[in-house]
C-alpha cells in the first residue's frame, strides 16, 4: 500500500528534545525532535495503551506513565517491560518548516531462514520465559527454541488475574502476550511436559514420562508454587490459592454464588484479591499477622492509607490475628481465630506468597528457600541461566544476593539471559520496578530497600497522591508514588542513571530533574560539536 503523507505539525511546535503527539488519520502517533531531526512513532504504549506523550523521554529512552515500558524513539523498539511488542514507526520528513508523517507505519522485517543447529531450552512459559523466546528470534537466533510448560495454555499475563479478572473489569494489558500463531510464526514449540531433573554434565532435560531432550543451552524460568497452609480445614472445599488462570477460574466460579469471604494475608495479593471480590459485591474480611498492611515493605503511614481506601469500600480487617481452623463438613463455612472469634464465610483465598519450583536443578546452586543462585549475567552454570522469580542475583546496595517476585523484573531477566545465551555478555543491573492497583489507584514502588532510616514523603498521602522516599544513611534507596505518573517513570530513569540519590536532589519533582539533566546533556552535546583543539 503507497504511504500517504499528512502534514500533523510545524517543526517549531516540537520543543528540541521533546514530544508532541498528534492525530494522523485517527491514530494516535508521537513526534519526538533531536535537533532538527524529527522521528514519529505511535502514541499509544503497546502493552495497555497507556498515552506516552504523558510520560517521560530520556534520550532516545520514551517511557510510558503507567507501567513504565520504554521504546526507543528512533525505531520503536521495545527497550523495557512489560510491553512485549514494539511501537509502529512512521516515515516522517520536514518541509517548509512543517512536519509531514506518512501512513500506514512501515511492514516489519521477517526472519530469513538459517541453518542453525542448535537448540534453547527454556523451562517456564511465565513472564521470563515467553519474553526470552521472543528475544532470542528477535536478536537473530536461528535454532531450535522449545518451551516448556505444564500448563498447556499460551503465556499470558498472571498479575491481572488478582488485579481485574476477579473483579471482572477490563485491564487494557496485553494478555496472552502473544497468540499461538505468534509462536508458530516464529517457530517457537511450546511443549507441555514436568520437567524431572536437568543434568548439567551431559546437557539433557529428562521428563517424569521418561522422555528427554537435549540443549546446547538453557533457561530455568519455572516460577513457583503458590505456598499451601498447614492449617486444619485447608483441604475443604471453598478454600483457594491464587497463582495461575485455573485457580483464578476455580476462585471466580466460587465468588460468582457467594456473599461472603476470607482473605487469608495482606500481601499484594491479597490486598488485590480483596479488592478485586469487594467490587464485585461480596462482603471481604483480611485476616493477616500484619500489624498494618504493606508495612514492611512501604512502611506504616503507606499502609494504613491503602488500609483506610479498602476500609472505605466495606472491607473489614482482623490484624495482628492468625486462623486457627476452617471449618465446615465438606466445604468451608467459617473460620476460627486463634482469639476465638468466628467468622462465617463462603469463601477463603489464602495469599502467604509462593516456593520456588526448582526441585528438579538439584546440580545447580540453590539457596535455602529453593532459589537458583545466579551471577550478573544470569548464569547459574556455563550452559544454564536462571531469570524470574527463582533467580537470586546480586543487587547493588545488597550485601547478600536478592530474589524478586516482580512481573517486570522477570520479563527483564528473560530479555538479557536470552542475549546471553546467544554469547552478548549483558550484565542485569536494573532498577526493579513493580506495581499494585486497587481501586483504581495505582502504586508504582522503584528500587529495593530492605529496611530504612528515614521516610520522606512529599504530597498528600491521605488522598493517595504522594511520593514517599526510602532513605538510607542520606540516600534514597527506593521509591514510592500514588497519582505522579510522570515523577514515577522518571525515578526509573534517574534510579538506572545513578543507583542513590539525596532525597534534596529529587525534591517534589523528579520529572523536573529529570529534564534539567536531558537538557544539561543536549547543551553540553551542542558544545562540543563546536569545540577547537589546538595541536
Amino acid at each position: 500500500m503507497q504511504q500517504k503523507a499528512h502534514s500533523v505539525a510545524s517543526f517549531a511546535q516540537i520543543p528540541d528534545g521533546g514530544m508532541l503527539a498528534v492525530q494522523v488519520d485517527g491514530e494516535k502517533v508521537l513526534l519526538l525532535r533531536d535537533g532538527s531531526s524529527v522521528t514519529a512513532v505511535s502514541g499509544t504504549c503497546t502493552h495497555a495503551g497507556g498515552p506516552l506523550s504523558e510520560g517521560v523521554r530520556h534520550g532516545n529512552r520514551i517511557i510510558c506513565p503507567w507501567h513504565k515500558a520504554a521504546f526507543c524513539n528512533r525505531t520503536g523498539e521495545v527497550l523495557d517491560p512489560p510491553a512485549v511488542d514494539s511501537l509502529p514507526s512512521f516515515s516522517v520528513r520536514v518541509e517548509a518548516g512543517h512536519v509531514l508523517v506518512s501512513v500506514p507505519p512501515a511492514k516489519p522485517v521477517l526472519p530469513k531462514p538459517s541453518n542453525d543447529k542448535r537448540c534453547f531450552v527454556i523451562i517456564g512459559a511465565g513472564a521470563a520465559g515467553a519474553v526470552a523466546a521472543q528475544t532470542l528470534r528477535e536478536a537473530g537466533f536461528g535454532g531450535r527454541i522449545v518451551m516448556l510448560d505444564h500448563e498447556n495454555r499460551v503465556p499470558y499475563d498472571r498479575t491481572i488475574l488478582s488485579k481485574y479478572f476477579l473483579a471482572g473489569s477490563e485491564s487494557g494489558e496485553k494478555s496472552p502476550l502473544q497468540t499461538q500463531s505468534f509462536y508458530n510464526n516464529k517457530g517457537i514449540e511450546r511443549l507441555t511436559a514436568t520437567v524431572q531433573h536437568i543434568d548439567i554434565r551431559d546437557r539433557r532435560i529428562d521428563f517424569s514420562d521418561g522422555s528427554s531432550i537435549s540443549y546446547d543451552a538453557a533457561l530455568v524460568a519455572s516460577g513457583g508454587s503458590p505456598t499451601h497452609p498447614q492449617l486444619p480445614g485447608a483441604d475443604l472445599g471453598n478454600a483457594f490459592v491464587l497463582r495461575s488462570r485455573a485457580d483464578a477460574d476455580a476462585i471466580l466460579a466460587q465468588a460468582e454464588r457467594s456473599a461472603s469471604a476470607v482473605v487469608v494475608g495482606a500481601s499484594f495479593i491479597g490486598m488485590e484479591v480483596a479488592a478485586s471480590l469487594r467490587e464485585r459485591g461480596l462482603a471481604v474480611t483480611v485476616v493477616a499477622k500484619d500489624k498494618v498492611p504493606f508495612a514492611a515493605r512501604f512502611g506504616e503511614p503507606v499502609g494504613k492509607a491503602f488500609q483506610a481506601l479498602h476500609e472505605q469500600k466495606g472491607v473489614e480487617f482482623r490484624l495482628n490475628s492468625e486462623i486457627a481452623s476452617l471449618q465446615g463438613d465438606k466445604t468451608v463455612r467459617s473460620v476460627l481465630l486463634k482469639s476465638g472469634e468466628q467468622i462465617t464465610t463462603d469463601l477463603v483465598i489464602f495469599g502467604f506468597g509462593m516456593t520456588p519450583s526448582t526441585t528438579f536443578a538439584s546440580e545447580l546452586p540453590r539457596t535455602d528457600d529453593g532459589g537458583i543462585l545466579v551471577d550478573s549475567w544470569l548464569r547459574a552454570s556455563d550452559t544454564v541461566y536462571a531469570a524470574g522469580d527463582i533467580a537470586c542475583f546480586p543487587y547493588s546496595g545488597e550485601q547478600d544476593p536478592i530474589r524478586v517476585e516482580h512481573w517486570r523484573v522477570a520479563q527483564q531477566q528473560g530479555r538479557i539471559a536470552a542475549l546471553n545465551m546467544l554469547g552478548q555478555a549483558k550484565r542485569y543491573d536494573a532498577v526493579p520496578v513493580f506495581w499494585t492497583i486497587q481501586y483504581l489507584k495505582r502504586l508504582d514502588y522503584i528500587g529495593q530497600a530492605r529496611e530504612w532510616d528515614d521516610l520522606i514523603i512529599h504530597g498528600d498521602i491521605k488522598k493517595l497522591e504522594f511520593l514517599s522516599y526510602y532513605v538510607k544513611d542520606g540516600k534514597v534507596l527506593a521509591a514510592a508514588g500514588v497519582g505522579r505518573d510522570q515523577d514515577t517513570a522518571a525515578l526509573g530513569e534517574l534510579f538506572e542513571m545513578q543507583k542513590t540519590w539525596a532525597p534534596e536532589t529529587l525534591g517534589d519533582s523528579p520529572a523536573k530533574l529529570l529534564e534539567s539533566l536531558n537538557q544539561k546533556a543536549a547543551d553540553d552535546w551542542d558544545k562540543s560539536k563546536f569545540e577547537i583543539t589546538a595541536d
